[in-house]
């Protein structure tokens, strides 16, 4: 068991280890950092193996607190879910490290950026594997801390700056309600072990908490707070606006946070506490409508990207939407089914992504033979967009689309599917053809090569169509850990059918229509007509969310700042605390204080010094005297102890004085407001 607990703590020691090495390790950094990570994913895949043959594994740690009846272990518990996440999380990473070793090569922060995303990395592995709400707290925050250092390594750029504090605020804020979740978590199960809350959950069904007058049960209040936590980390409608301008982070940064860790953190948390989820109808409705409206808006915005790697943000953006509109539902092995196959995706998309883009930058690359190039990438585009609709209509899905009691349900299900399926196949057909056009730079990245495009996709359709027999093994190895509400019902074979093959015509029309406006772009009837161009323009600029956010939120923040600056410091600082017995009593101590310091310590201290001075001169004097020395050398004598009988009568009203007056002031403050306090 105990091997086990080095899959976060390799990562956390190479942290540890590269600041101490010093400079001298510099351009080596990699040497340390990926045999770290490697190891963590070797431990991972063998913990993986290890559950599935003998169930789950407690590894308690250390002991971090006992005050009454909180008792905080940092405990590790390696379960299925936390062994097919782990296995995610540290397989990118490692790829992560291994393709940063040369991307990286050159700059100036290299052993900085290989110590933070060994921190990053360990952060995500131990919430992953973390047995307490508190500690999972924790690294939910370290991992925040890591995004802001992350994104802002090339802080010489204003826009990497400013993309880095829009992350850390966004997530500062979210984070607020997540803690208040944990503190009513303990406050109502006396605990924060995530096992014991579990258990007693079902329990605490009815019991209601009043919040500003109105009762809601404890269990939807705690869900809320953890939605609120996801919503921010993982980048939900309206709380998404971090993640585009999080690209301005180096592309392996960009990797991590969207693929591995960052965003995939608040559906893990959701699934991690599904069964306490379930049993909050009416949260969970609220986080259906979160996901469901981050994954259509998401998709929406991504048709009118021209950049890539925004592109594939809002991407990213509305993937994670489905997931977590996946979890309320009650679908929770899909969203780990959606979870663990968008992060491989994802990642192997932004890291192929940056290297294309590089090599156009530096003109390499093979150019295609103009039309049949052309259709090699449309071909290609078809069987990408055909990939979707094979996985949201069958597997693990098949129960999202099945086994719901209601029809306004079902309906509910079909109408986001169908819109993923049709947004997704128009973008990716954008983004293929973008990516491959040889009108770019006059060569093509190359990403694979654009011949071998279609074969590629084929293989792709095929494995993922070999998948489907180990799918229902999938759900049942994660049917223990987490919820399984409302999804028990058995699926309907003809049904599915039916639904794929409606999911692929609507495929197929979101590819026809990429397709017509790719190859005849003057021919656009519709976009001539004045709605759709304002429909195209508010979704080209987002919906004007981060506009609403700086007139809504940022600005009144600043002014009231503003305000409250100027008027509690001018006002009531002034005017009401002055005024006050307590503040009067204060400054009458302060100054008899400063006066006994003047005194006797400082004034004391400077006579002292005075009449050693006037000493050491009146025996220089006479020195000077007996020796005959001329009448200049006797003036300077003179001179000397008229200074050092001047400096015995001036008051020492040097800043140095003042400021230790100040401070000892300072001290005396705070000491009465400490004992007023403890009294």
């Amino acid at each position: 068991m105990l091997p086990y607990a080095l899959i976060p703590g390799l990562p956390l020691a190479a942290f540890l280890f590269l600041p101490l090495a010093g400079r001298s390790i510099g351009d080596r950094s990699h040497l340390v950092g990926i045999p770290a990570v490697g190891g963590s994913f070797v431990l991972s895949v063998a913990g993986l193996f290890q559950i599935a043959g003998h169930g789950p594994l407690e590894i308690p740690v250390y002991e971090l607190l006992q005050v009454g009846s909180l008792r905080i272990v940092v405990g590790l518990w390696l379960d299925q879910l936390a062994a097919v996440v782990l296995v995610l999380v540290t397989g990118v990473s490692f790829i992560v490290h291994v393709y940063s070793a040369r991307y990286m090569i050159g700059d100036p922060r290299y052993r900085r950026f290989f110590a933070l995303i060994g921190l990053f990395t360990g952060a995500m592995a131990l919430l992953v594997l973390s047995n307490n709400l508190l500690v999972t707290y924790m690294c939910w925050e370290l991992m925040g801390i890591c995004s802001y250092l992350l994104i802002s390594h090339w802080a010489g750029r204003v826009a990497a700056a400013r993309a880095a504090t829009k992350s850390f605020l966004v997530n500062a804020v979210a984070d607020v309600g997540l803690g208040f979740g944990v503190v009513l978590a303990f406050a109502t199960y006396g605990t924060l072990d995530i096992r014991e809350i579990l258990a007693q959950a079902a329990s605490m069904s009815g019991e209601t908490i009043s919040l500003l007058g109105v009762e809601i049960g404890r269990n939807t209040l705690i869900t809320l707070c953890l939605l609120s936590g996801a919503m921010g980390k993982s980048a939900q409608f309206p709380l998404h606006v971090w993640l585009p301008y999080a690209m301005e982070a180096p592309t392996p940064v960009s990797a991590l946070i969207h693929a591995a860790t960052m965003v995939n953190a608040g559906p893990f948390l959701l699934i991690r506490l599904s069964p306490l989820v379930m049993l909050a109808p009416s949260a969970m409705v609220a986080i259906a409508v979160v996901g469901a409206a981050t994954a259509l808006y998401g998709a929406l915005v991504s048709l009118t990207q021209s950049d890539i790697k925004r592109l594939l943000a809002y991407s990213t953006i509305s993937q994670i939407g489905f997931m977590v509109f996946a979890c309320g539902v009650g679908a929770f092995t899909a969203a780990v089914f959606h979870l663990v196959a968008h992060g491989f995706l994802k990642g192997f998309l932004f890291l192929s992504t940056g290297n294309s883009l590089w090599q156009a930058s530096h003109g390499h690359g093979t150019a295609m033979d103009g039309e049949s190039g052309s259709r090699r990438l449309a071909v290609g585009a078809l069987v990408l967009a055909c990939i979707p609709p094979l996985l949201l209509f069958t597997g693990p899905y098949e129960r999202l689309w099945t086994a719901q009691h209601t029809e306004g349900a079902r309906a509910a299900f079909w109408v986001i599917a169908l819109l993923a399926v049709f947004t997704t196949a128009s973008y990716t057909y954008r983004a293929v053809q973008r990516l491959f056009s040889p009108r770019v730079a006059g060569a093509a990245p190359k990403l694979f090569a654009a011949n071998k495009l279609p074969v590629v996709a084929l293989m792709t359709l095929g494995g993922a169509a070999l998948m489907l027999p180990l799918w229902s093994r999938f759900t049942e190895f994660l049917g223990p850990v987490v919820g399984q509400g409302g999804l028990s019902a058995p699926p309907r074979a003809a049904g599915i059918s039916t639904g794929l093959g409606v999911a692929l015509a609507t495929a197929l029309a979101g590819w026809l229509l990429a397709h017509v406006r790719h190859r005849r772009p003057v021919a656009k009837p519709l976009q001539q007509r004045p709605w759709v161009m304002r429909l195209y323009v508010l979704f080209l600029n987002q919906l004007y969310i981060d506009e609403l956010h700086r007139a809504c939120v940022v600005r009144p923040l600043l002014r009231m700042a503003v305000w409250l600056r100027h008027y509690v410091e001018a006002i009531f600082l002034e005017q009401v605390l002055l005024r006050a017995g307590a503040v009067r009593l204060t400054l009458r101590l302060s100054g008899g204080m400063r006066r006994r310091l003047e005194e006797a310590v400082i004034e004391g201290t400077i006579q002292r010094l005075a009449s050693l001075a006037i000493g050491i001169s009146a025996w220089q004097f006479r020195i000077i005297d007996l020796r005959g020395v001329d009448s200049a050398g006797q003036r300077a004598a003179f001179a000397a102890v008229a200074s050092a009988r001047a400096l015995q009568r001036r008051e020492p009203r040097t800043v140095r004085s003042n400021l230790l007056i100040a401070v000892c002031g300072l001290v005396l403050v705070i000491g009465l407001a400490y004992w007023w306090i403890a009294g």
